[in-house]
């Protein structure tokens, strides 16, 4: 789905992205709390798993009864068992995951935004992990990177989570590699320091990406041509 280039309320609309452990939903928490709006990909995509008759039935169609539980919901230990991993059957079934889920998703986040919108927000940040992997750079006027050497990024995750190192690991083979994403990123935050030198970050770009204009239809074409 494009926006509207005509939309008299257009809002500029920034993608935040960035690998496992990366700290981009740290860089989302900091944004918010300047009184920015922030969309979570992930939790639209975790409702709509659990509500939405279409995606459900598709889940059901090639994941089989054991993508539920007993009570209804999603079995997402089950889930991940089948998407995370080295064998092609992973790659495949990762794969057709984002197929059935991720236009739903759009389609929410982008109906949201353009709400915002025309409620008069003007900058609308959306946090979306595999931003770059399913090919949506160019939903956004903008797009925040945020890295972070691996081994912090698999510390962090284990400091939070139960899993593995090899789990960990297997979930970031399957993201875009940092170079590549570096290399079209509008704007990158190297989160390998401290917290206070994120949040410096984070302050600098708020002072600039709100001034900035939505991109033009033109200025989209130029950016998918030279990569």
């Amino acid at each position: 789905m494009e926006k509207s280039a005509e939309d008299e309320h257009q809002a500029i609309l920034v993608g935040i992205t960035g690998g496992i452990g990366s700290g981009k939903s740290t860089v989302s928490d900091m944004i918010e709390m300047q009184n920015f709006t922030v969309l979570n990909a992930d939790i639209f995509a975790a409702v709509l798993m659990e509500t939405k008759a279409e995606i459900r039935s598709k889940l059901f169609e090639f994941f089989g009864g054991k993508i539920f539980r007993d009570d209804g919901m999603v079995n997402r230990d089950y889930l991940a068992s089948r998407v995370f991993g080295e064998e092609k059957s992973h790659k495949e079934a990762l794969k057709k995951l984002n197929m059935i889920v991720h236009p739903f998703v759009l389609d929410e986040l982008l109906t949201r935004a353009e709400a915002l919108a025309s409620e008069g927000e003007t900058c609308i940040f959306i946090e979306v992990p595999l931003l770059y992997e399913i090919g949506l750079e160019d939903a956004f006027d903008y797009v925040i990177l945020v890295i972070a050497p691996d081994n912090l990024r698999v510390k962090r995750v284990m400091e939070r989570s139960e899993l593995t190192e090899e789990q960990i690991r297997a979930r970031m083979e399957e993201q875009a590699p940092p170079e590549h994403m570096k290399a079209i990123a509008d704007f990158v935050i190297d989160n390998s320091g401290t917290v206070e030198k994120l949040q410096q970050s984070v302050d600098f770009l708020l002072s600039v990406i709100p001034l900035l204009p939505p991109k033009e239809p033109d200025d989209e074409d130029d950016v998918e041509e030279s990569t």
